[in-house]
């Protein structure tokens, strides 16, 4: 009877793993696919405390109560609307000031009746005047555009200062001609595979660790534990299974591991281009 339930116990363990498996490759996809969720989320819901305390649009006179479930609905419908429609247009960071500047005028058209929806739903009905919402969101839109892009710029990575290859280093000893040829370097026993734009990759012996040590005014990230790759070699991404790789220019491929791939994905390298 003992044994009986023990096994129960393990298979409903097994189940539920599996189960948790599902819900975080599920979680991984969805963070890889929707650009912008995270700052998204948090800007709406900022936005429904705001519109919800002072009342906007003549909400005032709603209980609180009531006046929060309007303004979670008509935000949180038009968020969802943005995140469909940089999930269409964003592959790269470059897409971002088209995606927001034409967003901000197809997804303002219909403003006036959801909001007019929204209220009558709410018992809140009411005129209510097209033209002063599409100019107030148009410059709730340049705000909210203004600040993403200087937070964009104030996040990105400061270019290094142009940098002579160490003396006698492994990229020195590969042959290359400056720090900024490399793609990326491998791991491979007691010698790393150095990978370099317009060129055969080259083998050499040394540790991984000295690599590391200098490519670290580089821009790029360790992807795995034998593996780091340089930014401007990212050509593309692709789901095996479980795993990721990097499509680098050249048609060389890196698998991402699990313990860098969050490093990975914060850098949207994950999209398919």
């Amino acid at each position: 009877m003992q044994a009986a339930e023990t096994i129960v116990g393990k298979r409903r363990r097994h189940r539920n793993a599996v189960f948790a498996n599902r819900v975080r490759n599920f979680v991984n996809r969805a963070l890889v696919r929707l650009p912008g969720l995270g700052p998204l989320a948090a800007a709406s819901a900022a936005a429904i405390v705001i519109m919800t305390v002072v009342g906007g649009f003549g909400t005032g006179a709603l209980p609180i109560a009531a006046r929060a479930g309007l303004w979670a609905l008509l935000i949180g419908w038009n968020a969802a609307k943005w995140q469909l429609w940089f999930a269409m247009l964003v592959r790269k960071r470059a897409d971002w000031p088209r995606a927001a500047a034409i967003g901000a005028i197809v997804i303002n058209l219909p403003l006036p009746a959801e909001i007019a929806l929204a209220l009558s739903l709410f018992g809140a009905a009411g005129p209510v005047p097209s033209v002063e919402i599409w100019v107030e969101a148009l410059a709730i839109s340049a705000a909210l555009f203004a600040l993403v892009m200087l937070a964009r710029r104030s996040a990105a990575p400061v270019a290094a200062p142009s940098m002579a290859l160490r003396p006698d280093g492994l990229l020195d000893r590969a042959g290359l001609a400056s720090p900024a040829d490399l793609l990326a370097v491998e791991a491979e026993d007691h010698y790393c595979r150095i990978h370099a734009v317009g060129r055969v990759a080259v083998l050499v012996h040394g540790r991984f660790g000295d690599a590391l040590d200098e490519v670290r005014a580089l821009d790029g990230l360790r992807v795995h534990r034998g593996a780091w790759v340089a930014a401007g070699a990212i050509a593309g991404a692709a789901r095996e299974g479980r795993r990721w790789r990097l499509d680098l220019t050249g048609r060389h491929r890196i698998v991402v591991s699990a313990r860098y791939l969050p490093a990975v994905r914060d850098r949207g390298w994950l999209r398919r281009r």
